[in-house]
């Protein structure tokens, strides 16, 4: 399989990176590591060399967001005559042998038109099914795009800068006529965000619940909303899909530690959305 990847870091910790990225990169014929740290961590590029001959690092001083950055990576596989890009976060990794496997499992796919492929990041929630389904929105991590058909879709949304950029792309390949097609045999150990303990307002009871920093809140409701209300040709499915997002904020809006910062986020990303602003706040 000719396929090429990226891996989007941000003030990583290098010893995890490094685990995770042995968990795929002996799989790939190119790995491009783009940092968006603001400060360069001292020895990175020395350490990754040492993992694999195919990496190549790429630090650019400044955070521009995931989207330009998938981008810069499409471009550059794309222009080395790669048929796949398999997009990672820096947390993420697979099982071992799952990435040959979901290799293996995309060369014998019988669909044509599949401009991406997915695993299962959630399998608490999502049931473990031999055959492939496809699927309204994938994750960008773990995700395999088919280079050939980027162009009759269109780049990665970079007015979105980090959150729903792979949603909003994930509705515009259904809209181009192709599939977003996921394994959900493929299991992708992931992080969705800060787990914290909070109390039910009506059960009373304590259960862990996902929370996120007030700068993420930020771009989660300007960029909901922007997708909510400004994107044309989302079907019924894709507006639902976009109001259960947003709704994961009401854990931050009652449980996060830094609640005063949160709901100046909040306001802050409401106020940006309304007076057109998009890109990095």
């Amino acid at each position: 399989m000719n396929i090429a990847g990226v891996v989007i870091l941000y003030h990583p910790d290098i010893q995890l990176l490094s685990e995770n990225i042995k968990t795929y990169v002996q799989g790939l014929k190119q790995l491009y590591v783009y940092d968006n740290s603001e400060t360069k961590l001292p020895g990175i590029e020395e350490d990754l060399a040492k993992l694999h001959p195919s990496i190549q690092y790429h630090y650019f001083n400044a955070n521009e967001g995931i989207a330009k950055r998938l981008n810069r990576a499409v471009d550059e596989a794309t222009r080395n005559n790669y048929d796949y890009l398999l997009t990672m976060d820096q947390d993420s990794s697979f099982k071992e042998g799952d990435f040959e496997k979901y290799k293996l499992q995309i060369q014998a796919s019988a669909y044509s038109s599949v401009a991406q492929f997915g695993v299962n990041c959630q399998p608490h929630y999502t049931i473990s099914k031999d055959q492939p389904e496809e699927a309204l929105t994938l994750i960008t991590s773990g995700s395999i795009v088919n280079l050939s058909l980027i162009k009759n879709i269109g780049s990665f949304n970079e007015n979105l800068f980090i959150d729903f950029v792979d949603t909003e792309f994930s509705y515009r390949v259904i809209q181009s006529g192709y599939i977003n097609l996921m394994f959900s045999n493929i299991i992708l150990n992931h992080a969705l965000g800060k787990l914290i303990e909070g109390r039910s307002l009506v059960s009373f009871k304590k259960t862990m619940r996902i929370s996120h920093s007030p700068i993420r809140v930020y771009y989660i409701i300007r960029n909901g909303l922007y997708l909510l209300l400004k994107t044309k040709g989302l079907t019924t499915a894709m507006k639902k899909d976009v109001l259960r997002c947003i709704k994961i904020l009401k854990n931050d809006l009652i449980y996060n530690p830094q609640l005063g910062l949160v709901y100046i986020h909040l306001f802050s990303g409401i106020f940006d959305f309304l007076r057109g602003k998009m890109g990095k706040k």
